[in-house]
C-alpha cells in the first residue's frame, strides 16, 4: 500500500491491539504519489472510517466518479500528514488541526460532529456512571460500580482525540487516565474498531468509543448515561451532551478540483442523511473549498 512508504517505526502497547505506525514525518527523499485516475484515496482517523465507507458505498451505488476508497485507520495525525505529502487525496481528521498542521496549507472541509460515549459489554448490569466513579475506576481506587459489580476497564492510547474530549468535560480525567496507563496491567486499544470488539468480547468491559463505530459494528453494546445524561445526535445538536468532537476532510489544494463532485454529494441532502444514519451529526452547512 502506498501509505507504507510514509510510515516510520511502531509504538509498543501494554497488551492486545497493536499500536499504529508512527507518522511523524515522511521518509526523506520519498517522491510524492500521484493521484490515481478515477479513484480518490482517503485515510486518517479510525473514528471516521465507518462514515467514509458508508458515503463511499452510496456514492458508488449511484455511479459517482471518482470512486472513493477509504483505507484502514492511521489516525488523524497520519491522515493530515498523508494528505500533505500526497500519499492520499483526502485526510480524515476527528479533531481540530494544531498550529503545525494548519501551517501545511491544506484545505479543510467540515464534515460534522462525532458523538463520544462510554460503552459497556452487554452482560454488564450497569447502564450509567458518574464522572467521579469514572475517574475512580481509572485511578484504581475501586473497580466496583454502584450496582456492586466489577467493571473491566479498557483504555485508549494517549494519542486518541476522544481522551481530550473527556478531559475537557471531566476535570479529573487526565490525571486518572495517566494513573491507569501507568498501572501497566490494563489493556490499551489503539483503534476505534478494536475498542468496540474488545468491549463486545470482554464480560463487564467498559471503555470510551463513539456512536459511529457502534452503529457500524452492529454490536449490542450498552451506551452509558454520564451524570444522568445520555448520548445521542439530538443531545449533541442541542448542546446537552458535552462529549463531542469535530470531523473534517483535509486535502492539498492541487487535489481539490477532482474532489468537487464527491464533496457536493457529501453536502447534499442525500449525503447528510447518510451521515446521520451512520451515527454522525452532519454540519449545518458544508463549505466547499
Amino acid at each position: 500500500m502506498r501509505l507504507i512508504l510514509l510510515l516510520l517505526g511502531s509504538l509498543v502497547g501494554c497488551s492486545g491491539d497493536p499500536a499504529p505506525p508512527s507518522v511523524a514525518s515522511p521518509i526523506v527523499g520519498t517522491p510524492l504519489a500521484r493521484p490515481v485516475d478515477g479513484i480518490v484515496h482517503a485515510a486518517g482517523s479510525g473514528a471516521m472510517v465507518p462514515l467514509g465507507r458508508a458515503l463511499a458505498a452510496a456514492w458508488a451505488a449511484r455511479g459517482g466518479s471518482p470512486r472513493l476508497v477509504v483505507e484502514a485507520s492511521i489516525g488523524s495525525a497520519g491522515g493530515v500528514r498523508a494528505a500533505a505529502d500526497g500519499a492520499v487525496d483526502v485526510g480524515l481528521v476527528s479533531r481540530a488541526l494544531n498550529d503545525e498542521e494548519r501551517g501545511l496549507g491544506l484545505e479543510e472541509v467540515p464534515l460534522g460532529r462525532d458523538v463520544i460515549l462510554l460503552a459497556a459489554n452487554p452482560e454488564a448490569a450497569f447502564d450509567r456512571i458518574s464522572s467521579d466513579d469514572l475517574c475512580a475506576l481509572h485511578r484504581g481506587a475501586h473497580r466496583l460500580l454502584a450496582d456492586g459489580g466489577h467493571a473491566v476497564l479498557l483504555l485508549r492510547d494517549r494519542g486518541e482525540s476522544a481522551n481530550g474530549v473527556l478531559d475537557r468535560a471531566i476535570p479529573c480525567m487526565a490525571g486518572a487516565r495517566e494513573a491507569a496507563l501507568a498501572d501497566g496491567n490494563l489493556r490499551v486499544l489503539y483503534h476505534d474498531a478494536a475498542m468496540v470488539e474488545a468491549i463486545a468480547s470482554t464480560p463487564r468491559a467498559l471503555g470510551v468509543s463513539n456512536l459511529g463505530s457502534l452503529v457500524a459494528s452492529h454490536a449490542p453494546l450498552r451506551t452509558l448515561a454520564l451524570d444522568g445524561r445520555r448520548p445521542s445526535l439530538e443531545a449533541v445538536a442541542d448542546g446537552s451532551w458535552p462529549l463531542q468532537r469535530p470531523l473534517a476532510l483535509v486535502a492539498r489544494r492541487d487535489r481539490v478540483e477532482r474532489l468537487r463532485p464527491l464533496l457536493a454529494f457529501i453536502a447534499s441532502d442525500e449525503g447528510r442523511a447518510i451521515t446521520r444514519a451512520a451515527g454522525y451529526l452532519p454540519p449545518t452547512g458544508t463549505r466547499a473549498p
